[in-house]
């Protein structure tokens, strides 16, 4: 009976402390589905990469969210994809969010890809809806 308490209340502060390491910060939350997006990318998913765009996405020549899932499939059928985040900046306005990216693509032998796309940034526009964070609209900040 002791040996269950004591297995019952270390469980019960490590559930604590797991719970007070979470943050309910907009920063942190846009971060988070980000990097869950980014780990799909190199998983080769492209349902769940596109899963934080919102219906209503927009991105660079027109690019739509059923687009955007077309785009990433094609690539992921030629080559397995690796993303490297060098920066990643997250401003809040109100219920919109602006996010920064500086991105740094390989392939699958780790080369990297064509030089025109082995550096890219971006920004990302999102919106809060529902508690949830979703991609309205991707820019090229590279002109591409």
């Amino acid at each position: 009976m002791l040996k269950q308490r004591r297995i019952l209340v270390a469980a019960m502060t490590l559930l604590g402390s797991l719970a007070a390491c979470r943050s309910d910060r907009p920063e942190d939350q846009i971060r988070k589905a980000f990097e869950a997006c980014r780990q799909a990318v190199e998983a080769g998913d492209a349902a769940a990469a596109t899963a934080p765009l919102d219906p209503t996405f927009s991105g660079p020549d027109g690019m739509d969210k059923a687009t955007a899932r077309l785009f990433l499939l094609g690539c992921f059928r030629q080559e397995k994809v690796g993303l490297t985040v060098v920066r990643n900046e997250v401003a809040i306005r109100g219920s919109e969010a602006f996010q920064d990216v500086d991105l740094i693509l390989t392939g699958r032998s780790g080369g990297l890809l064509p030089q025109d796309a082995s550096h890219r940034s971006f920004r990302l526009r999102w919106r809060q809806t529902g508690g949830i964070w979703k991609v309205m609209e991707l820019q090229s900040l590279d002109g591409r």
